[in-house]
């Protein structure tokens, strides 16, 4: 199973996972759910590994925590 981390940190905010999968499945669960339309698509991390993908919009950080306890 592969863990998606958030950083609030950055602007705009950065989610991260070791593999690309999970977090299409969360950006399609968010448009779905939510009308989330303004993200990246996930792109290798070449400092970090793994893949990184960014959130464009705002979002409800409850909102953000239950979608990604859905996909993982």
């Amino acid at each position: 199973m592969a863990t998606i981390r958030v950083d609030w940190t950055q602007d705009p905010v950065s989610l991260h996972c070791e593999v690309a999968e999970p977090l299409v499945r969360l950006f399609a669960m968010l448009r779905q759910q939510h009308g989330l339309k303004k993200r990246s698509i996930p792109m290798p991390d070449r400092d970090n590994g793994g893949f990184i993908a960014f959130i464009y919009a705002p979002i409800d950080p409850r909102a953000l925590a239950k979608a990604i306890e859905e996909v993982a």
